[in-house]
């Protein structure tokens, strides 16, 4: 199923909803940082899009990292007389569409979302992490696609070469007259929207008594629903199970729930499926 195999006309406005699927590049990772580059795709039910594919400066001559520059391939030099981010098209649009009756999705939305509040974005449309619905819908080492991967991360573009093929990228691509592009904002939001698609079918595999409506509303509720973490990525105990920590070394679990606490206190960022599969164990016993 996609988008447009349902009327999904708001009954009381009239309004027909839209799906923002958006990705940003930065100059980098931190709170401070900014969007240099923005790709999106607005959709309407009845098939109807709008694309978004624009560089923006930076203000206070604030320059990209290295790093990140590394990654995504935007020099300095790509924004001179670029406009910055809020004087954008894109950061317009979003503003018009800001409702609760609309859908804002991304891959690791928090971060996305983090730098539309940098330039004073309040979002009141609908949020989906598909990062976070994908750990509530795959398991690590899972075997997915027609090659039959063991699933090793989360990651969008692991995802990508594990479940669609070129000719369907390029098919997709086509659709919205795009090229794809390593590391491209716009590129990426391709990816995402054929990723949407793959966990949509997975929740209507669970729920098949489901309308299109509330496996919307399953994405929406899943991009807030904590995911019990099994095991460590990091740290001494990497690679353990955390239950067999809890029985072995209680004293490190109770103290990395107490440090991640102080951060959240702090206003610093913390892995919250990790933070709330340490509460849930710790209040267990």
């Amino acid at each position: 199923m996609d988008l447009f195999d349902f009327d999904f006309t708001n009954s009381a406005s009239g309004e027909k909803p839209k799906v923002i699927f958006f990705d940003t590049e930065t100059t980098g990772s931190r709170d401070d940082d900014q969007i240099i580059e923005i790709g999106a795709i607005v959709e309407d039910f009845d098939g109807a899009y709008e694309l978004y594919d624009e560089l923006c400066s930076t203000t206070d001559n604030k320059l990209i990292d290295l790093e990140a520059m590394v990654v995504h391939g935007v020099r300095n030099e790509d924004l001179e007389g670029k406009e910055p981010f809020n004087k954008c098209d894109f950061y317009s649009r979003i503003n018009e569409l800001n409702t609760p009756i609309n859908y804002l999705v991304a891959h690791n939305l928090p971060f996305d979302l983090g730098k539309l509040r940098y330039y004073g974005f309040k979002e009141k449309m609908q949020a989906i992490d598909t990062l976070q619905c994908a750990k509530h819908l795959y398991e690590i080492n899972e075997t997915i696609g027609d090659l039959e991967y063991a699933l090793p991360n989360y990651k969008l573009q692991t995802f990508r070469y594990a479940l669609f093929n070129k000719e369907e990228e390029q098919q997709e691509a086509a659709k919205y007259g795009i090229d794809i592009r390593a590391h491209n904002a716009i590129s990426d939001v391709v990816i995402l929207r054929m990723f949407f698609n793959k966990l949509v079918s997975r929740v209507e595999q669970k729920y098949p008594e489901f309308d299109y409506s509330q496996v919307l509303q399953e994405l929406v509720r899943l991009s807030k629903e904590p995911v019990m973490v099994k095991s460590f990525n990091f740290g001494k105990y990497k690679g353990r199970l955390i239950k067999g920590v809890l029985e072995t070394d209680r004293g490190y679990l109770e103290w990395l729930y107490r440090d991640m606490g102080k951060k959240k206190h702090a206003g610093e960022s913390v892995d919250e499926n990790l933070y709330q599969t340490l509460k849930v164990l710790l209040e267990q016993k």
